[in-house]
């Protein structure tokens, strides 16, 4: 199964993400590539960091499954890991991932009859936003708010959209929805 974290910036999604690995050890993260510079303090695992020169190497290759520009970088998943995703499905690991709301829809179609998705749509209120986007040191606010509205109207695309104010509960919420999905893709297979 392949967990898709998407949300408003400052949603908390990598701080999401990164408590779920912890507790659960059949969770990995699916890693993707990014022209953006790495931020203080963030996990050297999570991105592969790439000039824009690369990236688009990659692109033209078809190396890359679907990206997206975000606040003036490029995000995308290449081939490989998405092969990795469907692989390791068999053998009941999960991979999570942050992906703007583009990639969720691409990522969808392209793993669909594939391996199970499950998407959720972090949110918060915007001014929990500005102070978490402020802790974190980000030098652009206003260009990270730019994207709500836009965010906003493709929420109705993901399976949940929780509001991400207490992270325990957050993290509750999401820990039963893997365990509901995996009963239900146990269902299906054992009925195959």
């Amino acid at each position: 199964m392949l967990i898709i974290i998407s949300g408003f910036s400052g949603s908390g999604k990598n701080t999401v993400i990164n408590e779920l690995i912890k507790r659960n050890e059949n969770l990995s993260f699916l890693k993707s590539c990014t022209t953006r510079k790495k931020r203080p303090n963030e996990n050297k695992d999570a991105y592969i960091f790439l000039c824009k020169k690369t990236f688009d190497k990659m692109l033209e290759k078809g190396d890359i499954s679907e990206y997206e520009e975000i606040h003036q970088n490029f995000y995308g998943i290449a081939k490989s890991s998405l092969d990795e995703v469907v692989s390791c499905d068999k053998e009941k690991k999960h991979f999570i991932k942050d992906v703007g709301v583009l990639g969720q829809i691409s990522l969808t179609r392209i793993l669909k009859d594939k391996v199970k998705t499950l998407s959720i749509f972090l949110t918060a209120p915007k001014k929990e936003l500005i102070k978490r986007l402020t802790l974190r040191g980000e030098p652009d606010i206003d260009l990270r708010l730019s994207r709500m509205e836009f965010e906003e109207n493709y929420k109705g695309n993901f399976d949940i959209v929780i509001n991400n104010a207490n992270l325990n509960k957050t993290i509750k919420i999401i820990e039963k929805l893997i365990k509901k999905n995996e009963v239900i893709e146990n269902t299906i297979k054992k009925s195959k």
